[in-house]
């Protein structure tokens, strides 16, 4: 009779233990949903942020380009978003492009200058442009555009300088005016 009354026990442990695994794993899951539920809202305010931090910069800082960093650091195969402003500080309707260039040289890793990336470095970045080829701004307003940043995985580490240009359409490529903005920047490639 003991030792029925022994494994009845022990099955009743058993149970008591599975069934106390089984809602903490239930209770895990439920935070880690939780918490990643809240991941994009999250992302979407400092978006919202970021948004707002280049209008009133563009604002006080009586400025036609607001490029909110100097340098960005990404990991090879990843990517990251860059938010730029622009303001309108000419007498009439802006028609815009935006343009990459990258400036030789950039120097690696090992401390080694490399002055030549492959045409692919245009695959970089991602700028969503309209279907007309151009952006319009209106006088005295101003825009934020959003632009992802690729790093393939084959890229060496280092760092990259690059000039970002907002391109008036209205003049022709050698006219002072072509160039509406302009800001130099580094890409820094870690991993």
């Amino acid at each position: 009779m003991l030792k029925k009354k022994a494994s009845l026990e022990i099955s009743i442990q058993a149970i008591v233990i599975v069934v106390l695994a089984m809602t903490l794993l239930g209770l895990g899951l439920g935070f880690i949903r939780g918490m990643f539920g809240k991941l994009v809202p999250l992302n979407e305010d400092i978006s919202d942020q970021v948004r707002q931090q280049i209008l009133e910069d563009l604002k006080t800082g009586d400025k036609k380009l607001s490029f909110p960093k100097s340098e960005l650091t990404i990991e090879k195969g990843k990517s990251t978003i860059l938010h730029i402003g622009i303001k309108n500080k000419e007498n009439e309707p802006l028609y815009y492009t935006l343009n990459f260039a990258f400036i030789s040289p950039a120097i690696l890793s090992d401390g080694s200058e490399q002055t030549y990336i492959d045409d692919a470095f245009e695959n970089w970045f991602q700028i969503p442009t309209p279907s007309t080829g151009s952006w319009l701004l209106d006088t005295a307003d101003s825009d934020i555009r959003s632009i992802k940043i690729n790093i393939r995985k084959n890229v060496l580490a280092g760092s990259y300088p690059f000039s970002f240009s907002v391109i008036n359409t209205a003049f022709e490529t050698g006219d002072p005016d072509y160039i509406y903005a302009q800001k130099d920047f580094f890409i820094t490639v870690t991993g």
